[in-house]
């Protein structure tokens, strides 16, 4: 294992695009710039100070795999999975998404519940209507008058189309 000194996004080697590179020192002080792989369509930064492990690949040099932060601990049981982010030190744990085994998603925590739009404006537009049908008896004989005008309202511009639930 290796301790990262230095972490950039830059060309490496005669690839076409930039990725992850990591600069690391391993015992006796030495000092090795490698290649960070992830898995597809996932991307992460490490922190200084973090370890990593790196395996030869031919005769292109060294390629870290795998990084881990020992400074902050963050658990999980059998079967969860959680995705994380920390400040720039590496010391604080700043966002988290969990997948529980029971199929629940905690994001930052697991004290607040999302409303979906949906049921939301259907329990608004029932209150928007028993709102409208309810009269006051006036001080004159007869039956109650209706309100003179209704009224209505839209939260459409409330939905999100980026974070969606089935729950």
């Amino acid at each position: 294992m290796a301790r990262i000194t230095n972490i950039d996004y830059k060309i490496k080697g005669t690839n076409d695009g930039k990725s992850s590179v990591i600069k690391t020192e391993a015992g006796a002080g030495q000092e090795r710039e490698t290649e960070l792989y992830h898995p597809p369509g996932i991307s992460s930064g490490p922190t200084v100070g973090d370890e990593s492990v790196t395996v030869n690949v031919g005769s292109s040099g060294r390629i870290a795999i795998a990084t881990q932060n020992y400074r902050l601990e963050v658990e999980v049981t059998a079967g969860q999975t959680i995705i994380y982010s920390t400040s720039v030190d590496g010391e604080t744990l700043k966002g988290e998404i969990l997948l529980d085994t029971d199929g629940t998603i905690n994001m930052n925590g697991d004290d607040k519940r999302f409303v979906t739009h949906a049921e939301l404006d259907a329990a608004l537009q029932t209150f928007i209507t028993a709102l409208n049908l309810h009269t006051h008896p006036t001080a004159a004989t007869g039956p109650p008058s209706p309100p003179t005008a209704s009224m209505s309202l839209d939260i459409s511009a409330a939905e999100t189309t980026t974070i969606k639930t089935g729950g």
